[in-house]
């Protein structure tokens, strides 16, 4: 993966991270589940073609501290 790849992985996941807090702060009683897929599809389909949606579900959880880099 190169440089500009990963960074496109990366400007996206933060985004979608973003996306998801302030979603789950404006509606704290809806389930997660049905706030969050509409969210992270509109925000992977602009980086499809190159990574795969484990990859960029993967950078989320690593921006949240659920994993540890590589």
């Amino acid at each position: 993966m190169t440089e500009a790849e990963q960074n496109a992985l990366r400007s996206a996941a933060r985004r979608c991270n973003e996306e998801l807090h302030q979603a789950v702060a404006a509606n704290p009683k809806t389930p997660f589940d049905k706030l969050s897929g509409p969210i992270i599809k509109r925000h992977y389909q602009p980086i499809e073609s190159i990574h795969r949606l484990v990859d960029f579900m993967w950078t989320i959880g690593v921006l949240n501290g659920q994993f540890k880099e590589r």
